[in-house]
Order: structure tokens, then sequence, then C-alpha cells
């Protein structure tokens, strides 16, 4: 078939790092497009030890470390925690009854082999 090898691994094959990681969908509500607010809910930590773990230069959005909670996050930014992964945004909707606002990010997950 089109787009496997030998193996029927698909076009990477087992070894390909590509292959070992798939994208998990995660939606939900954020007070602000900030870069603490946004990536804690892909992490999965609060706001406060996302911010901290900002500020020890431990996240990156783009590839460039950034060091202030307060930054602005775009759609199609990729923010980066050291040992964690990395985290897209995917799509900005839009506000909910309270006026928060609803984003939906892809996390990137490493699968065992």
């Amino acid at each position: 078939m089109i787009g496997e090898d030998a193996s029927g691994h698909g076009a990477g094959g087992r070894d390909d790092p590509r292959a070992l990681r798939r994208g998990k969908a995660v939606k939900g509500t954020v007070a602000s497009l900030r870069l603490d607010a946004v990536a804690s809910l892909g992490f999965g930590t609060s706001r406060t030890a996302m911010a901290e773990e900002i500020r020890r230069g431990r996240v990156k959005v783009n590839g460039v470390q950034r060091l202030d909670p307060s930054f602005a996050v775009r759609p199609s930014d990729v923010m980066s925690l050291e040992g964690r992964g990395s985290v897209r945004l995917v799509e900005v909707g839009g506000e909910t009854r309270k006026g928060r606002t609803v984003v939906s990010l892809e996390r990137e997950v490493r699968d065992d082999l």
C-alpha cells in the first residue's frame, strides 16, 4: 500500500520518532489567552504552578523562551514545557456566557512501544 513500508507501520516505520507521537485533543475555557492560562489547561496543571514554570525559564513558545506569564498566545502557537512535551493552540472559539474564551489544543503524547 502507498505510505506503508514493508513492515506495514506507515511511511516512517517503527524507528521513525514521528511515529512515536500522536496528538491528544484538549478542549476547555480560559479567562484570557495568557501563556500561563492556556499552557496550564494544556498540561493539566494549575495556573499558579505554570506561571512559576514560566518564570523559571522552562517554557518556550515557538522555540523561544518566554519568562512573562502574561505573554499573549495566538492560534497555531506551540508551547513546550521542559520534560513534559508540547501543546499547540489549534483554535480560539467564542465566549461563554460568563465571558471565558473557548480554546482547542492538541497535546503531543508519546506512545510507549
